[in-house]
């Protein structure tokens, strides 16, 4: 009786042993599999935000350029070059925003990227050197307000 008894003893033994093992790494492939998603997010927010900041950033020395080539001769063909280049960069800046808008963590954050493109956008209506400078500096800084909130949500 006492060597059935160990045995049903050593089964048990046996069978919980097995049982918090399989618990144990479920509980480690959950952790593994939420870290990993986690770090995926974080990469392709550092991605789509980047991709933002530089998108924008060309979009604002494109409208200088157009500024520029509009001050210099209006109806010449650098003026209509820069025009269209302006369109071009407008339209790879709104992309760009766009894939904020569907991965940022909130909405301040998503506030910080539609202001700096609103920005940038209306820089090439300034009256003259001045208001340009103004309205490109104004659009830069909230370009790096977005930035900071952005650095924030990649932590």
């Amino acid at each position: 009786m006492a060597g059935v008894l160990s045995a049903l003893i050593a089964v048990l033994g046996t069978l919980l042993g097995v049982a918090l093992t399989q618990r144990s790494q479920r509980q480690a492939t959950a952790r593994d599999q939420a870290f990993a998603t986690q770090q995926q997010l974080r990469a392709e927010r550092m991605a789509v935000y980047s991709d933002f900041a530089g998108a924008v950033t060309e979009f604002r020395r494109g409208q200088q350029d157009r500024w520029h080539r509009r001050y210099e001769d209006p109806d010449g063909p650098a003026h209509y070059e820069a025009r269209i280049e302006a369109y071009r960069l407008r339209g790879v800046a709104l992309h760009a925003l766009f894939r904020v808008q569907l991965i940022a963590s909130g909405q301040p954050l998503v506030d910080a990227a539609r202001h700096a493109y609103e920005l940038t956008s209306g820089a090439h209506k300034a009256s003259d050197q001045t208001e340009l400078g103004a309205l490109c500096d104004q659009a830069r800084e909230a370009l790096e307000h977005f930035v900071r909130l952005a650095s924030v949500d990649v932590r």
